[in-house]
C-alpha cells in the first residue's frame, strides 16, 4: 500500500506512538506524545478515530496519506487495523 497505494482508496490503520524515556532511551508512551502524534497526524489530513490502549491511536485515511502518516517523529508502527484484534490475526505492516 505504502509503495503503490489507490489513489482515494479508504483504509483503517492502528497506529502506535513510540514510548519515550530520559535522554531519549525507551520508557513509557506519554499523553504529551500521544496528543503531538494525534496533531501531526491530523496535520497530513488523516483523521484520528479513536485512542486505543497503550499509546495506539486508529486512524482513518487514504492510501495515497500513508507515506505521509509514516514520515511522522515519534510513531513506532503504523499496521493495518486488522492487528489488534482479538482471534489473534496478524495484521500487514506497512
Amino acid at each position: 500500500m505504502r509503495e503503490n497505494p489507490d489513489e482515494g482508496e479508504e483504509l483503517t490503520v492502528i497506529v502506535r506512538v513510540a514510548a519515550q524515556g530520559p535522554d531519549g532511551g525507551v520508557g513509557e508512551v506519554t499523553d504529551e506524545a500521544v496528543e503531538q502524534v494525534i496533531e501531526d497526524i491530523e496535520d497530513t489530513g488523516a483523521t484520528v478515530e479513536d485512542s486505543l490502549r497503550f499509546g495506539s491511536l486508529r486512524v482513518r485515511l487514504t492510501q495515497d496519506q500513508i507515506e505521509e502518516v509514516c514520515k511522522v517523529s515519534d510513531i513506532a508502527s503504523v499496521e493495518t487495523n486488522n492487528t489488534i484484534g482479538l482471534g489473534g490475526d496478524a495484521g500487514e505492516d506497512i
